[in-house]
């Protein structure tokens, strides 16, 4: 894990997972594209939300102050809300916008009474586990970049952010607030 300024004027912790079907580094291929412009644009506008509301609410914000009423708009398309448990593997998802529902084929509606890892894909739930353990361990957005081979043999490049939100300010309950989204490659042929 390294720390990185995001141009946010904040220190950020940045982690890639690698894929665990074989020992290459597929996020080495990451490429500036517009897919991958897209991506970093999703988690950037998170963040801009983020810190806006933090302004906005004097530093100080909860659930309550996340606009959770717009989570049909475009604004909520890559975002999710994870209600995380103390055994993070407990932990649910209670709101998604519709890009992440379909780019981790999820139905349209969250299935609160599952928990995340029964349905988002394998290959996530690695991602999924750290983040929301991270962003409550450092009391700070973490972002993630990294990538993870299919079974198809194409590779999936990703990135992340999880920001930690209590109920309310020193609350024993906590949620990840974020954003995903990925783009698929060829995997590179070796010759």
């Amino acid at each position: 894990m390294a720390q990185r300024s995001n141009g946010h004027g904040r220190p950020q912790q940045t982690q890639t997972f690698r894929s665990k079907l074989a020992n290459r580094p597929w996020d080495e291929a990451w490429r500036p594209s517009p897919a991958a412009g897209r991506a970093q644009r999703e988690t950037d506008r998170l963040l801009a939300y983020w810190e806006g509301r933090l302004a906005e609410l004097g530093g100080e914000l909860t659930i309550a102050g996340l606009d959770l009423d717009q989570a049909n708009s475009r604004d909520w398309s890559n975002r999710f809300l994870i209600s995380v448990d103390s055994f993070i593997e407990r932990s649910s998802l209670l709101l998604y916008g519709p890009q992440f529902a379909r780019l981790l084929g999820l139905p349209g509606k969250p299935r609160a009474e599952l928990p995340m890892m029964r349905q988002i894909p394998t290959r996530y739930t690695d991602l999924f586990m750290h983040g929301c353990a991270d962003a409550l361990r450092e009391m700070a957005p973490v972002e993630f970049a990294g990538a993870v081979e299919r079974a198809d043999g194409q590779i999936e490049q990703y990135r992340a952010v999880f920001v930690p939100i209590g109920v309310k300010p020193n609350a024993l309950t906590w949620f990840a607030f974020g954003a995903f989204n990925d783009r698929i490659i060829e995997a590179p042929t070796t010759a």
